[in-house]
């Protein structure tokens, strides 16, 4: 089957599996398709890749949110360390291709997590890593990981005591003894999502797990690239929510009359109600479009790591638009429909509970609307060009 015909099938898998409460079952067939390997399948054009991702994605999220913020968490790293642009036969480069041989060879699926806690502290990290003679020993919780119990390789942030940030990739990630997984993080609307609270138990590392560690020139770029692909994919999924909502609604007005024995669809009210929501939904995909297109035309670090500053700029600007509007459409939907938005098996009912996650992270709405605002605010004129 070609990729259309593959992610067609997983679809309609991912309907039944929820419908039967068995995602194990969808994760088996989608590990079993070529999609989750797409980014990791031979030099690829970044904006090829990004296209590939939010097709999948928006998908998916129009099934289940939680569901494809899993797989979203597999693609984003996976994009980003197959397509970053590491100049030079780096230490990095080296690394970072032994990983993507590793996923593609393996038909591994990826989780991820970035360490971070629930604390009185915003950012605060609750894991770390401390060397030892044969590499390292990592001990500590992280509050967030995605894909927990599906996942096949870890790929996580720590820090290296008295040192700072490094990544490391470790496999198997199940079943390993120095891994607890433990209880879901969102134990109603978002359980679907797989994310876990995870803790390391003396977890031994060699340098072999190091992809990339805090003395690293290519650290700060690395970790802005992978953000930049995490906000661009994470508005994918949601918007995907907003057309299936949109899809609902269509057949609600369509089939539906009013007192006067015609389709409300036909009401001119109706129709301009929708053309809104139509307007915002294709605006809100354009954005985020557009932005992969900066994503990708970083081509070359650190020589184009303005470029970077300006992709990253407009990921979270994406992830702001896409996911604000994802909320929006999905609730003028619910009030189009009404009462029966919530009956049984009605897919509005789940992308209710889901959509309203889209604007929590990775980066909440204050912080976007925080940097964005400093820097139009300084000394550079507004007027002048920012792309």
């Amino acid at each position: 089957m070609n990729h259309r015909e593959q992610l067609d099938t997983v679809v309609a898998v991912l309907r039944d599996s929820l419908c039967a409460d068995d995602l194990p079952g969808f994760y088996r067939l989608f590990r079993s398709t070529d999609l989750p390997f797409v980014p990791v399948t031979g030099e690829r054009d970044p904006r090829e890749v990004f296209r590939f991702c939010f097709e999948i994605l928006h998908q998916l999220g129009g099934v289940s949110p939680a569901v494809a913020l899993a797989v979203e968490n597999h693609y984003y790293v996976t994009s980003a360390i197959a397509t970053f642009p590491v100049d030079g036969a780096t230490v990095l480069d080296e690394r970072r291709r032994s990983l993507v041989n590793a996923i593609r060879e393996g038909r591994l699926l990826v989780a991820n997590t970035n360490s971070r806690v629930h604390g009185k502290q915003l950012g605060t990290v609750g894991t770390y890593a401390k060397r030892s003679v044969d590499g390292y020993t990592v001990n500590g919780t992280a509050s967030f990981t995605s894909l927990a119990s599906e996942g096949d390789l870890l790929v996580f942030i720590t820090r290296i005591e008295d040192e700072g940030p490094a990544v490391f990739a470790i496999k198997p990630m199940q079943d390993n003894p120095s891994i607890e997984i433990g209880p879901y993080l969102f134990p109603s609307a978002m359980i679907d999502s797989d994310t876990r609270r995870i803790s390391f138990h003396d977890l031994a590392l060699t340098e072999d797990n190091l992809l990339i560690g805090p003395a690293d020139p290519d650290a700060d770029q690395l970790f802005a690239f992978e953000m930049a692909w995490h906000q661009l994919l994470i508005p994918a999924l949601y918007l995907g929510a907003a057309a299936a909502a949109l899809a609902e609604v269509r057949g609600f007005l369509r089939n539906t009359n009013g007192k006067d024995g015609r389709p409300l669809a036909e009401l001119d009210g109706m129709v301009v109600d929708v053309g809104r929501l139509a307007i915002d939904y294709r605006s809100a995909c354009r954005v985020v479009l557009q932005a992969g297109d900066r994503l990708a035309d970083v081509q070359r670090l650190p020589a184009d790591v303005e470029l970077l500053s300006v992709a990253s700029d407009e990921a979270s600007t994406a992830k702001y638009v896409g996911t604000r509007c994802a909320e929006q459409v999905v609730s003028a939907a619910r009030r189009i429909v009404g009462a029966r938005a919530f009956a049984g098996g009605q897919v509005l009912e789940r992308l209710s509970q889901e959509v309203m996650f889209g604007p929590l992270g990775p980066d909440v709405g204050a912080v976007i609307e925080r940097r964005l605002g400093a820097r139009a605010l300084a000394d550079r004129s507004f007027l002048d060009p920012w792309w």
